[in-house]
């Protein structure tokens, strides 16, 4: 969507997606991130939870990706940042993450042809439980610059 299609207010939701133990491994040895919480279902348990868990950055990144294929993201400049960035519950191999999306704020930059939107992400899993919340800001390109 271009800057000009979005308004304060609008909502989203993606598709869902199965967090699985293989996408927590593969994102275990790309980023290095090889906590045994991560890797091995008996030291989770010995930490209090059902088993391993997926990494927060993850979670993260998979709300990232799930909105490209929304639309949502065809004509981004830049990811400017996060904000209010939170884990709320974990997330285990075999739960269904969604992540629905508002804009919250919308505005003009001073070089012509583009705009900043800001947008509210919480990550829900199958049993409607938010497991992350945060702001997603971009730098988004308006449609005149197209015909430019």
């Amino acid at each position: 969507m271009y800057f000009e299609e979005f308004s304060q207010g609008d909502k989203f939701t993606t598709r869902s997606r199965v967090v699985t133990g293989t996408d927590i491994d593969i994102f275990a040895a790309l980023t290095g991130a090889t906590n045994a919480l991560f890797l091995n279902e008996e030291f989770g348990k010995k930490q209090g939870f059902r088993g391993r868990i997926a990494p927060g950055m993850l979670i993260l990144a998979l709300a990232v990706g799930a909105q490209y294929s929304t639309g949502l993201f065809d004509h981004i400049v830049a990811f400017l940042g996060i904000d209010k960035l939170k884990f709320l519950s974990p997330v285990y191999p075999g739960d269904t993450i969604k992540y629905n999306v508002e804009v919250i704020e919308k505005r003009e930059t001073e070089r012509q042809g583009r705009g900043i939107v800001v947008f509210k992400w919480v990550g829900e899993n199958q049993e409607g439980k938010s497991v992350l919340e945060a702001e997603g800001i971009f730098l988004i390109r308006k449609r005149e610059i197209e015909r430019a």
